[in-house]
């Protein structure tokens, strides 16, 4: 007993020595940033042009695939809501299977299947996987487009529309593309109540048969499959796809505004106003400045460290939240920053909003503030790591928008690697306070008169419509 005594006072002393020589007065210097081990997913692809990506993951006995149709944006015009509609018309009924009858075999194997106009879902348990196909390929291979269950969705979508007219943040969105992009443009028309009215079930088979075809497909498998399984249910359900012609479009780049434009929405009911100020920019998915302008967007409003956020709230109190960043897109990327505010600060939280804008072009982010945004987008790139659903994003993003092949596997390096002066430099390539639109929605008559301080006054209905409107005396 004594010997025990002994060594357990010696071990104790041995620990409390090793804890006195831990520097506690600094947190201890990061790691390397690691390369992430994705998987390289195995690729084939079959004689009607469908390209299929499989991710081997056995940790957990399910199985997903996602499915990705790779059209262009289209103009729906009179019949804007198609596209919104669609992937509920595709659920909404097979030609064997009543939309109660698909809906009641989904849930009885504990499966998901969801799909839009460009893409379709399915996950199961591995045990469940040929019921799982069956329903997907019903789903995908023969819709009935049932009557009934159209008209119950124009009716549920024109109920969306009625209540989104009273709704300050849907009519900004509304506006603010309508003028930025013009309603002759994908991104700037908008859904009406006639435009829905408008919709047939005929639409929706031409719109089917017009560009649901393999050949601009790309489908992910994702989990406890084998690569010799999966090609085999691939060849049993997707081989009879029949590929097809595919019409291709496309639409002028909107020009940046000369000049700071003001749009302005009158609610006169409204206590707050919604502010939006931004612009579109030419930035690809698969553009190099991508990593460094996601740190510049982080910096500047993607959260409550954002500059944005520090400003309007915690500085001004003008709002509960203020948020901003670039998206990048194929077609035309945008700048958007957007706080609600109480409607006397209205122009002042503009301003701010703008002069954030202005600052940040000028090279000003901080070594901390890059610190903070690194260490944010690197939780979060990891976090999403642990969904299936994330590696077939991965695997489809890396064909479809011409990404490096080892883009994501090295996405943490990079992000680690970027210099402050790298980022500030991106961020002066991109960030302006000048030339950009502002769209505001709000009682227009507590702040109007003193919008013209940024630019020229332009007033606008709640559905995107220039509104004629006398000079104010």
């Amino acid at each position: 007993m004594k010997k025990i005594s002994i060594y357990l006072l010696a071990m104790a002393g041995t620990c409390l020595t090793a804890f006195a020589q831990v520097d506690r007065s600094s947190y201890p210097e990061p790691g390397p940033a690691p390369r992430i081990n994705i998987g390289d997913p195995a690729t084939f692809t079959l004689d009607n042009g469908l390209k299929v990506f499989v991710v081997e993951n056995h940790k957990l006995p399910r199985v997903t695939y996602s499915l990705v149709i790779d059209r262009d944006p289209i103009l729906e015009g009179d019949k804007a809501g198609l596209t919104t509609l669609m992937g509920d018309m595709l659920m909404g009924g097979t030609t064997s299977r009543s939309k109660d009858e698909l809906d009641e075999a989904i849930d009885r194997i504990g499966a998901r299947i969801g799909v839009t106009s460009t893409s379709a879902t399915a996950s199961s348990l591995k045990k469940y996987n040929g019921q799982l196909l069956d329903l997907f390929a019903d789903v995908l291979f023969h819709p009935a487009f049932p009557p009934s269950e159209l008209d119950k969705l124009k009716k549920q979508l024109i109920s969306s529309l009625a209540a989104a007219k009273d709704d300050p943040s849907s009519i900004i969105g509304v506006v603010r593309n309508a003028a930025m992009y013009g309603k002759d443009h994908p991104y700037g028309e908008t859904e009406t109540e006639t435009t829905v009215q408008n919709l047939q079930v005929a639409d929706f088979k031409a719109y089917y048969n017009t560009y649901f075809k393999p050949n601009v497909a790309y489908l992910a498998i994702v989990g406890d499959i084998t690569v010799a399984e999966a090609r085999d249910l691939v060849e049993r359900y997707f081989a009879g796809w029949q590929k097809g012609e595919v019409p291709t479009h496309e639409w002028p780049t909107p020009p940046s505004p000369q000049g700071t434009k003001v749009v302005l929405v009158n609610r006169p009911a409204s206590a707050q106003s919604v502010i939006n100020v931004g612009y579109p920019l030419d930035l690809k998915p698969n553009n190099p400045d991508v990593i460094a302008v996601n740190v510049v967007s982080r910096v500047l409003g993607g959260g409550s460290s954002g500059r944005l956020f520090l400003n309007l709230r915690e500085d001004k109190g003008y709002t509960y939240g203020a948020y901003g960043g670039v998206t990048p897109d194929e077609l035309v990327a945008s700048l958007n920053t957007s706080a609600s505010v109480r409607n006397p600060v209205t122009d002042s939280a503009t301003h701010e909003i703008i002069h954030e804008l202005e600052r940040m072009g000028k090279k000003t982010i901080t070594q901390e503030e890059l610190d903070l945004a690194k260490a944010a987008l690197a939780g979060s790139f990891g976090r999403s790591l642990e969904q299936p659903s994330t590696i077939a994003r991965f695997a489809i993003n890396t064909e479809l928008q011409k990404l490096p092949k080892d883009f994501y596997k090295n996405y943490l390096q990079n992000l680690d690697k970027l210099t402050l002066a790298q980022v500030n430099d991106i961020a002066a390539k991109y960030v302006h306070g000048d030339n950009v639109q502002i769209t505001i929605v709000g009682k227009t008559d507590d702040f109007a008169d003193r919008m013209d301080t940024f630019g020229e006054v332009q007033y606008y209905t709640p559905t995107g419509d220039p509104e004629v409107k006398e000079p104010r005396p």
